[in-house]
């Protein structure tokens, strides 16, 4: 094969031109920056108006839009698992303006459910801004069963085989995945009762018409001790129940689920306008104030980069993928 050598005068142009371009799309984005925001910015809430979503929407975007100049307005745009509102975020200029508050676990296994309506590439659509925090998950059992670790579960389980039963809010939700993968990993088989909506599924676990459940800590909470908590699916245990001890510590060391939520723009988003967007959620939730408020809505606030929220989310939709594959789950 032949080849060409470029003159070195050429190559030394073609180099000032690349890095003359580099030093102008840098400058552009700094220019950008500078500039932002503009005009309000708009906070897409996927879910309704009360729900976790939107109201961790409503206390980080009231602390951002201090630090930003701008109001941050919350729209509500509901509808098919919350797909409608992430499509609006996804094809909105990618100028800062539009941000998507975003339930990142929840959208890291609907991505990988076949049949799924989301229509969105998570990691091609979208640019992270940071993470605000998460819900904390817990393995909760029915009082009527007689198990009270862990380990005792997973023995019982492992004598009778899809015999114990848990409930979720759905087929392909939070609680169904998170009791597959522990069940993947704990080697056992279990019967999924799926309702709608994790009230329901809930309350017949405290009936004790289903064994178990994997529920967030604030639900749990509020049933005032009525179901028996094995194991929080944290890496630390919680000051809100310290003495349940954490999955590794019950012997299941790469068992963690959390409800993650945070914020993303649309795929295209300057690199300095991201920035600034990040750092004016850092300091909203460096609050105390809001912080508290975070806490009192049962999120653990623990703000990232958006590189490591980048990480996070590719690491979600990977490991949650594997787990439909292998528990072999759709929406059909």
């Amino acid at each position: 094969m032949m080849r060409f050598a470029v003159p070195a005068m050429r190559r030394r142009h073609i180099l000032r031109a690349g890095a003359a371009m580099l030093a102008a799309g840098s400058a552009a984005g700094r220019a950008a920056a500078q500039g932002f925001p503009t005009q309000p910015i708009r906070l897409v809430v996927p879910f309704a108006a009360g729900g976790a979503v939107d109201l961790v929407g409503r206390l980080v975007g009231q602390g951002m839009a201090a630090g930003l100049g701008q109001p941050v307005v919350v729209e509500n745009r509901t509808g098919a698992s919350g797909a409608i509102g992430a499509q609006s975020v996804a094809r909105a200029p990618a100028d800062g303006h539009t941000l998507l508050m975003a339930p990142i676990t929840s959208f890291a296994m609907l991505a990988g459910l076949p049949g799924n309506n989301l229509n969105l590439d998570l990691l091609r659509d979208f640019a992270p801004i940071g993470t605000v925090g998460a819900v904390p998950i817990v393995l909760v059992a029915a009082n009527r069963l007689q198990v009270e670790s862990v380990g005792a579960l997973v023995a019982l389980a492992r004598r009778r085989p899809a015999a114990l039963s848990y409930a979720s809010a759905g087929n392909g939700s939070t609680e169904h995945l998170a009791a597959e993968l522990f069940a993947q990993q704990a080697g056992i088989s279990l019967l999924h009762v799926p309702y709608r909506g994790g009230a329901p599924a809930l309350a017949d676990v405290l009936g004790g018409q289903v064994d178990l459940m994997f529920a967030t800590l604030p639900n749990t909470l509020q049933n005032g001790g009525a179901l028996k908590i094995l194991a929080i699916a944290t890496a630390a245990r919680s000051g809100a129940v310290p003495e349940v001890p954490t999955a590794a510590e019950a012997g299941f060391a790469d068992f963690a689920v959390s409800s993650i939520y945070g914020l993303l723009a649309p795929a295209g988003t300057p690199a300095a306008v991201v920035d600034r967007l990040n750092r004016a959620m850092q300091a909203a939730v460096a609050q105390p104030e809001l912080r508290a408020r975070l806490q009192q809505q049962g999120v653990e606030a623990a703000p990232t980069g958006a590189d490591t929220t980048r990480q996070q989310l590719a690491s979600e939709v990977a490991r949650w993928a594997g787990v439909i594959r292998d528990a072999r789950i759709s929406l059909q």
